[in-house]
């Protein structure tokens, strides 16, 4: 590939040439009807991008991206974009490093990537941080191509590598400008976007930022949005394509170097991702502009996943303001388990395998625990309870993990203001903060010990294994949560739950590469407590969620007197709405979720267009024997040189698919690597 044409007879012949399309990675031998033909001259960018940011990140060790560690939101935007499509990147961040050439480049001084994504404001570099012309040649020696994002091209250079003549910038207001961001042009990357000004409030939609829950929509400004934007006045050179404007200046532009490289910009609001859809799609179809092509996880998009917390939980019996009976076998079947399996459906149950037992004075296996009688009059059945999970599990409609990493509960019990085991029931028992675990917020919100931090990850892992024979992925990880000023109780938590084997959490991606907690687009989440599987019993104790800091108000003689206590979220009795409002949703676990977040995606180019899908035998777990779900785009320049008729193999297996603009791809269940093979059919 890359070869130079020697006249257009051999251009002719070299369109023409067939190859014997790869099968499944490893094989040598294909049948004559897996053969394909392909243009070998085809040029096939890496399908991995390079995000180069100035000192947005404020983390030294360059691995936990989350608020507490990024500063704005639009590097945590981009990040969580391209992590949940499933694009590889790197960060180049010039706060620390470099504008070196082989920081664009791998082991063998070739392009290293198929696109650079440029968020740098010039303004905050300086030194060889700020050489612009290694920027300049990686784009046009090196036909990387590039997306400048923002307000950052006020540098000459990167406004001339951009296409404008910049002017200067102005700040307007988002509110009640009249200038709109326009969006124009007949143009692949605007084509589902034409005619659309921002801001508009109808196409707004309160991003799920988390909260623990997915379900806390985050507002800035009276209508959801920064106060106000930077735009640049600027000109448009004669080799830049205009595709959105504010009051005449062009904010969204394209410039095609060459057939293979472009060079786009896209003005706008720093919080426009994560606010309005369309702009998603712009970022999306630049990036497949930029490259060729595009693999994206879509499957999130109407993903659900209904969760229960607390099973199994010590909490239950002995606190004051949290007890209620743990469910038994035939609630959970009648409630939980039949109308699931009568509609094919799947919840998560985020267990406490262990369980603090104030006689023993030790973390003992819940599922052992002998039943009986609590100090509030609740029958406590954990073997039952258990029993109930397994026949969950069995019949394919319970996922199981632990919450929130093991017991539920401080990791050090005995020291001062403890010991937690023998005080009385309206003393540190009472507190709330004793039943919090990966932070140690009894003690200021300090951290835990990161070696009894995995020690306690581990722990869990284990003992879901053992009692369920299934390898959990997902616990609670929240790098920022419970953290007070001054403090920082969960800053290690993401690396030390990678290290456990841990993959994802409700709002994280945990991985030896980096921890990254997510600004938008996860499936939805919707946690309830095995609370909602007791009969409401009318007592002041027994509240909904929101109200649950009338508890705190209460009596111990009040909260004693009542068999029920805590803030219910969800009615599960004797009622199926909670699953049947969310039928049109897809259903999906935290396994799934993982699996897809840790997939491996790589372009493969020696015979012509391919990708090759990597599934951990860990973390892609799910696959093993489900499939899974990719949407191929590819731009309309691309699909051209591939030909009329191309046709989409996988695994060595034709498809009869006609590859068109947008398809999606299903990869047959199996661990390990799949290849997808791209080319014209004989």
């Amino acid at each position: 590939m890359f070869m130079k044409p020697f006249g257009s007879l051999l251009l002719s012949l070299l369109c023409f040439t067939v190859i014997i399309a790869c099968g499944r990675v490893g094989s040598q031998t294909k049948s004559k009807d897996q053969s394909i033909g392909v243009q070998d001259h085809l040029a096939v960018k890496p399908f991995r991008v390079l995000v180069i940011i100035d000192n947005q990140w404020k983390d030294p060790l360059s691995y936990n991206i989350d608020s507490r560690r990024v500063e704005g939101e639009e590097f945590t935007d981009v990040v969580t974009m391209l992590k949940i499509w499933g694009i590889p990147f790197d960060v180049l961040r010039l706060d620390e490093q470099r504008l070196q050439i082989n920081r664009f480049l791998d082991g063998e001084a070739k392009p290293n990537y198929g696109c650079v994504i440029w968020m740098a404001d010039p303004n905050n570099l300086e030194g060889y941080s700020a050489h612009f012309e290694t920027l300049k040649r990686a784009v046009e020696e090196y036909g990387i191509s590039m997306i400048a994002l923002f307000d950052n091209i006020m540098s000459g250079d990167v406004a001339e590598l951009v296409g404008v003549d910049c002017k200067g910038t102005q700040r307007i207001d988002q509110n009640n400008n009249v200038e709109k961001f326009a969006i124009s042009g007949d143009h692949f990357i605007t084509r589902d976007a034409e005619g659309i000004a921002l801001p508009n409030h109808e196409l707004w939609v309160p991003s799920s930022i988390t909260s623990g829950d997915f379900n806390t929509p985050t507002t800035k400004g009276p209508m959801g949005y920064l106060d106000s934007i930077s735009i640049i006045h600027c000109s448009a050179l004669e080799s830049v394509e205009v595709l959105g404007t504010v009051a005449g200046n062009p904010q969204l532009v394209v410039r095609d170097l060459s057939d293979e490289t472009k060079v786009i910009w896209i003005g706008g609001g720093k919080d426009w991702y994560r606010q309005y859809p369309v702009m998603r799609g712009i970022f999306r179809k630049s990036l497949v502009y930029a490259m060729g092509y595009g693999v994206f996880n879509d499957n999130f998009e109407n993903g659900f996943i209904f969760i229960m917390d607390d099973v199994g939980c010590s909490e239950h019996a002995y606190s004051l303001r949290w007890h209620y009976p743990t469910p038994s076998k035939e609630t959970l079947i009648k409630y939980l388990i039949e109308p699931l399996e009568e509609r094919g459906l799947m919840m998560v149950q985020n267990i406490t395998p262990g369980y603090a037992n104030p006689k023993t004075r030790m973390i003992e296996n819940a599922w052992d625990v002998e039943p009986f009688t609590d100090i509030f009059g609740n029958w406590q059945d954990y073997g039952s309870t258990y029993e109930g999970l397994k026949e969950g599990l069995e019949r394919g409609v319970f996922e199981i993990q632990p919450h929130r990493a093991w017991s539920h509960m401080n990791w050090d019990l005995d020291s001062p203001p403890g010991p937690w085991w023998d005080d009385p029931i309206d003393g540190e028992m009472s507190d709330v903060d004793w039943y919090n675990e990966v932070v140690d917020v009894r003690r200021d919100a300090v951290p835990v010990p990161s070696n009894d931090l995995l020690f306690i990850y581990k722990t869990g892992i284990d003992a879901v294994w053992e009692a369920f024979g299934v390898v959990p992925l997902s616990a609670e990880v929240r790098p920022v949560a419970e953290l007070k000023d001054g403090t920082h109780g969960g800053d290690d938590n993401g690396r030390i739950a990678a290290i456990a084997g841990l993959g994802v959490s409700r709002e994280c991606y945990v991985g030896f590469d980096r921890t990254i907690e997510f600004s938008m687009m996860m499936p939805e989440q919707f946690t309830c407590h095995d609370l909602d599987l007791t009969p409401k019993s009318g007592a002041l104790a027994d509240t909904i969620d929101e109200d649950w800091g009338v508890l705190l108000e209460m009596t111990t003689e009040q909260l004693l007197g009542s068999k029920i206590a805590g803030g219910r979220r969800a009615s599960l009795l004797n009622n199926t709405d909670w699953i049947d409002s969310r039928k049109d949703k897809y259903w999906m676990g935290f396994n799934e979720t993982c699996a897809y977040l840790h997939s491996s995606i790589k372009e493969t180019s020696g015979n012509g267009f391919g990708l090759v899908f990597n599934y951990d035998t860990h973390y892609c777990k799910y696959f093993e024997n489900k499939s899974s779900r990719w949407t191929l785009e590819l731009s309309d320049s691309f699909r051209e040189k591939l030909g009329s008729g191309a046709s989409v193999i996988i695994d060595g297996r034709k498809t009869g698919m006609e590859l068109g603009p947008e398809q999606l791809i299903e990869i047959p269940g199996g661990l390990g690597s799949h290849k997808i093979d791209i080319g014209t059919k004989q």
